[in-house]
């Protein structure tokens, strides 16, 4: 009874308070935490169906106000059933069109056609100049007429002036220059490089020639035109007298000359002949110191011929012959 008491009475003053340490004199006290609420029994709300709200009217969009485009040209605009497909078998690779869609592309942008790639072959592998070679190396021969001028001491009766022929054999290296694309096809347009050779005419002069040659095509086919043009500098090798063939004198005489100059032009056919004419210089050698024996007179000539690749065989023939005539029956005139 006495327990239960004693029990009742601490109950009802509650339990004792927490004492808390304190500082040292002049500092604060250590704050108390706050007491946790007890945590409170949710209740069940009653469960209402809500009402449904009224429908509402969709809201328009503000209209954007539109600004003036400005001003560009207006782009070609395709004709009337003009359609484009993708070439077959090339998908996911250049060119997507055909080659018919191409060329609607390019006509409507008002570009010329696309040029088809050449189909033709070049020949003798550019032993002979061809618009599709580039560098190629050929072998040329000349025949001519030749007409000379006065020759020797024009001061003298000794001067004098004939007409024979001339043979010439010249090697060109052409390097192309100036080149032009045509679609897939690329073309020499122009050619210049080195050339040497040798000289026949009568009365066994034989001369030498270095120098430079170029050829500009006029066209793109395998007779396209073309003009020839060459100079070089020419000096006399040897002599034979041809009025004495048969006579004890040696047939050829080194003959020391001083250096000349010679230069042609000429109208060509696809690389195979060509008709040209040109000119020849020869200046005296002339000097006090020189023995009389050894010098030689101011000469020179004009001459008319065809020259062309000996691989084509007419102007190679033509050469032979002229060289041929002019060592056995050309006379020099006295």
């Amino acid at each position: 009874m006495i327990v239960t008491l004693a029990m009742t009475t601490l109950l009802a003053w509650g339990p004792p308070e927490v004492q808390r340490p304190r500082g040292a004199a002049g500092s604060p006290a250590i704050p108390e935490a706050p007491a946790e609420a007890p945590a409170e029994t949710p209740t069940e709300a009653p469960t209402e169906t809500p009402a449904e709200a009224p429908a509402q009217a969709p809201v328009e969009a503000p209209t954007a106000v539109e600004e003036p485009a400005a001003t560009q040209p207006t782009p070609p605009t395709a004709k009337r059933g003009e359609t484009f497909h993708v070439a077959e078998g090339n998908v996911g690779k250049p060119p997507y069109y055909t080659a018919q869609d191409i060329d609607a592309l390019r006509r409507r942008h008002g570009l010329p056609a696309m040029a088809a790639p050449e189909t033709r072959k070049v020949r003798w592998h550019c032993l002979i100049a061809d618009p599709l070679c580039g560098f190629n190396v050929e072998v040329q021969a000349m025949g001519a007429f030749a007409a000379r001028l006065r020759q020797g001491d024009v001061r003298e009766k000794s001067a004098r002036k004939w007409s024979s022929g001339r043979a010439q054999y010249d090697v060109w290296v052409n390097l192309p220059v100036l080149v032009e694309t045509r679609g897939t096809t690329r073309y020499t347009r122009m050619t210049l490089g080195p050339k040497a050779g040798a000289i026949f005419s009568d009365t066994g002069d034989t001369w030498g020639n270095l120098g430079l040659v170029g050829r500009y095509w006029l066209g793109r086919g395998r007779f396209a035109p073309a003009i020839e043009f060459s100079s070089a500098l020419a000096f006399k090798l040897a002599r034979r007298p041809t009025n004495d063939l048969g006579g004890a004198q040696p047939k050829y005489e080194m003959q020391r000359g001083p250096v000349g100059v010679t230069g042609d032009v000429g109208l060509s056919i696809g690389g195979f002949a060509s008709l040209v004419i040109g000119g020849q210089y020869d200046s005296p050698l002339a000097r006090e110191d020189v023995p009389e024996k050894f010098r030689t007179q101011a000469a020179g000539m004009f001459f008319v011929g065809l020259r062309g690749n000996i691989l084509w065989g007419a102007p190679a023939a033509a050469a032979v012959v002229t060289h041929g005539l002019t060592q056995r029956y050309a006379k020099e005139a006295r």
